[in-house]
């Protein structure tokens, strides 16, 4: 019992291995080859730990018409109470010489992990001319059949002779292998075949969500991430389709390290292959598209050779053929192997709940997010012959491309024209920040002092998940005659507004009238025009107030010279050979315009809402199919970095389905 116990304290003791020595060796097939013939080299680096590079021989005085091969065994020994493991990582090259005589093939090197080098031997070989190979295949054709030159009779009778031995030696195997309960093996087993499933655990692509459940333009975190424990090199084939959101990439290093990640007990090498931010559009489950992903990975399998290959590892079959224990012997090895995989990821769902309604201002311009609101005025002190310009800073993290400029209201005698707005990304580290600048022009019409109500905006916060609201001070500038409202004067000095005095003129006669004033149609027109011009004066102000209320009627009716602002800049950035944000203009242009046209709301909108919309209209169907074109080139230039058509091409196709819709709508 003791000796049990001793054996057991000695196995647990000698768990780790005695180092070995690292060798390097190299081995030529032949030391004489023709220069027809081609040669074997084989490179055996033993005991060697985290390999990493191996060079290839030089191609000076040969060609390399074949390799590298590579295998690799393990063997553990216990010795003297000890684990001893050794291992051997071999690459066969197939060289072909340039040119007769004594060439030296240089040593290779190999280098591993914490970057120490090993060199093998330098080997020699004779190159001669004509074929070696030819000469010694006929050398043994006359071995194998000593009785070559004898009679044909003579001839048969041995080769019966020989036939029959082998026959008797292939009986007595197999006698001998059924009396053990084993079954005859004839030949060498074939490779095993290549487990996709086993693949997919060690390699695979994941789209992971920072949340499930989020409200309307709230932002959503994605990303994108590439998992190995092998050896591969893939690249992104496809990405999800993002029908229902808005989205914004966040930056990625193009040389970026991969982390570690233990996932199910495994440590995986993870690389990051893509990060954006979602903005979801409307209700309900959105589903994410599978990422998929092509390329190569390394394998490694087991595989069953024959003690006599390993004892012939060139194959030349002089070795140890003759022997029946070689020749059905196997021994078990490792071995690499390239194979071509297709990754797909699990699709993943979103989903989308309403903003609630509960205390939702009027105003609500589609902010979701956390902002800060900030304005300033160019010029407090103007003529009339100057404008002003009032700029507003709204300034955050959140769905800041989506939210509508604020209504600016002002006093009569005020005018203002369409927003000018900038949306800039200052921020991808987490959350998408940055700032929308609204710039609106002031045109005063007529002197005096006006006050400039503060300037609204309005957002949803998720964090505190409740409505907030800003707003600007308000604003007092004093407006002056300018050159246009002083009038002309004349030559002498004097205005058309100058009082002339009075100039005593001689009296007149009166010429009696033909008929009284009260019977002609003149006097009581007198009466009747201020009355007249008061109804029309009441039923014009009450048109453009109502005009004013009802949101809905002024954005359809401006939706397309907002549009026709947005084509301009696109104008500009197609000009400027801008990608993407021409790209990003033009989408937003579309989008604002149908939102507008077909009365429906931005976080509602969707391709199928506005087919359907359109639909009801009578918009043909070939229209429809130029703008579905001209949206999907807008979201595979922006999301998938590609096009299957030029920036130009875009961009007419953009004006002309406007312009077109724009006629059907009216």
């Amino acid at each position: 019992m003791w000796r049990r116990l001793l054996f057991i304290f000695l196995m647990l003791s000698s768990h780790f291995a005695f180092a070995q020595n690292v060798v390097f060796t190299a081995v030529a097939g032949s030391n004489k080859i023709g220069i027809k013939d081609q040669v074997q080299v084989q490179y055996t680096i033993r005991d060697a730990e985290n390999l990493q590079t191996v060079t290839h021989p030089s191609d000076a005085d040969f060609i390399i018409v074949g390799g590298p091969y590579q295998s690799q065994t393990s063997n553990t020994q216990i010795s003297n109470g000890h684990y001893v493991t050794s291992s051997a990582i071999s690459l066969t090259y197939v060289l072909q010489p340039r040119k007769e005589g004594t060439l030296t093939i240089p040593p290779v090197t190999a280098k591993d992990a914490e970057g120490h080098t090993y060199q093998s031997n330098a080997i020699t070989i004779q190159v001669v001319p004509g074929s070696l190979v030819a000469q010694q295949q006929q050398r043994r054709a006359r071995a194998y059949d000593p009785f070559a030159d004898a009679d044909d009779d003579v001839m048969a009778l041995m080769r019966q002779m020989q036939q029959m031995q082998q026959q008797q030696m292939q009986a007595m195997q197999q006698l001998q292998q059924q009396r053990r309960g084993q079954q005859p093996q004839q030949q060498q087993q074939a490779e095993p075949p290549v487990n996709e499933e086993e693949i997919k655990k060690d390699l695979f692509i994941r789209v992971t969500a920072d949340r499930s459940k989020v409200h309307v333009g709230e932002q959503v975190t994605i990303s994108y991430k590439l998992y190995s424990r092998i050896p591969m090199q893939v690249a992104i084939s496809k990405l999800p389709s993002l029908n229902g959101f808005w989205t914004q990439d966040f930056d990625i290093p193009k040389q970026a390290k991969p982390t570690e990640e233990v996932l199910d007990g495994k440590k995986y090498q993870v690389f990051l292959l893509k990060k954006s931010a979602l903005f979801p559009q409307q209700t309900g489950t959105l589903e994410l598209d599978p990422a998929e992903a092509k390329g190569m990975a390394r394998i490694v399998q087991q595989v069953r050779r024959r003690v006599a290959d390993m004892f012939d590892p060139f194959g030349n079959g002089t070795l140890m053929m003759n022997d029946p224990f070689f020749n059905n012997a196997f021994y078990n090895t490792m071995a690499y192997k390239d194979v071509q995989v297709h990754l797909r990821s699990t699709p993943v769902k979103i989903t989308v709940t309403p903003l609630p309604e509960k205390d939702k201002p009027e105003n609500f311009s589609g902010g979701v997010g956390k902002f800060s609101l900030s304005s300033r005025i160019d010029k407090m002190q103007l003529t009339t012959d100057e404008v002003a310009t009032i700029t507003l800073n709204i300034n955050g993290s959140g769905n800041l491309k989506l939210i509508e400029a604020p209504a600016l209201k002002l006093p009569n005698g005020l005018n203002t024209y369409d927003p000018v707005i900038i949306d800039t990304i200052t921020g991808r580290s987490t959350t998408i920040s940055g700032s929308k600048i609204v710039t609106y022009v002031i045109s005063p019409q007529a002197p005096g002092d006006y006050e400039i109500p503060p300037i609204a905006f309005n957002y949803y916060d998720p964090e505190k998940d409740k409505y907030v609201a800003e707003s600007t001070e308000a604003i007092k500038i004093h407006v002056t005659p300018g050159k246009r409202a002083a009038g002309s004067r004349t030559d002498a000095g004097v205005t058309y507004r100058d009082i002339h005095d009075i100039v005593k003129q001689p009296p007149r006669t009166i010429a009696p009238a033909g008929a009284p004033l009260i019977f002609r149609p003149f006097y009581w027109l007198i009466f009747l025009l201020p009355l007249i011009l008061y109804f029309i004066f009441v039923a014009v102000r009450r048109r453009d107030e109502e005009l004013s209320r009802d949101t809905v009627q002024l954005r359809r009716k401006r939706a397309n010279k907002v549009a026709l602002q947005r084509l301009t800049v696109a104008r500009k950035l197609l000009q400027g050979q801008n990608k993407k944000p021409f790209y990003e203009e033009i989408s937003k242009a579309i989008w604002l315009y149908l939102s507008d046209k077909l009365s429906i709301p931005l976080s509602s909108l969707s391709r199928e809402t506005a087919a359907e919309a359109m639909s009801a209209k009578k918009v043909p169907v070939e229209l429809q199919r130029t703008l579905e074109d001209v949206i999907s080139e807008c979201e595979t230039a922006l999301y998938a970095s590609g096009g299957s058509r030029t920036m130009n091409d875009t961009y007419n196709d953009a004006v002309k389905v406007i312009s077109n819709l724009e006629d059907i709508f009216k």
